[in-house]
């Protein structure tokens, strides 16, 4: 009788610590999945900041916008785009720039689509505005939306 409640016992607790494992295994790839997907936001996010950089050197925008349903305007991975040496290699990033709907020629709408591990894909896209040269003669650009 005791050797039949100790085997109980036994088998209970062998019951109890593989649940607990299952569930701290579940936990750890859920937790890993959204780290994966806030970094593939910010790689998105990073894609539209460095589309507005080369915008600011871009002295007439509608050579940027070539085709009505957008034009391709930045298309790497993140790591080679950055200066920065530990990046992860596998977040790819392709910036998309189209005219504006309303057709103001000042006015753009920029797409960043990013990859990353795990097949995680997010997407930005920001309406930015060029505006009225300064005393200096630059044309500062300002977000309109960003969604």
């Amino acid at each position: 009788m005791t050797l039949l409640a100790a085997l109980m016992a036994m088998l209970t607790m062998v019951a109890l610590s593989a649940g607990l494992t299952l569930l701290t295994m579940t936990e750890s790839m859920i937790a890993a999945n959204h780290r994966d997907g806030l970094q593939t936001l910010y790689a998105a996010e990073a894609g539209i900041d460095l589309a507005i950089s080369r915008l600011r050197t871009t002295p007439d925008w509608t050579r940027a916008v070539t085709a009505t349903g957008g034009t391709a305007f930045l298309a790497a991975r993140l790591a080679d785009m950055s200066q920065a040496g530990a990046i992860d290699p596998r977040f790819m990033i392709t910036v998309t720039v189209s005219p504006d709907p309303k057709g103001d020629r000042d006015v753009l709408v920029l797409q960043s689509i990013a990859t990353g591990p795990g097949a995680n894909r997010r997407n930005v896209q920001v309406t930015v505005r060029r505006l009225p040269a300064d005393a200096t003669g630059k044309r500062p650009i300002e977000t309109v939306s960003w969604r």
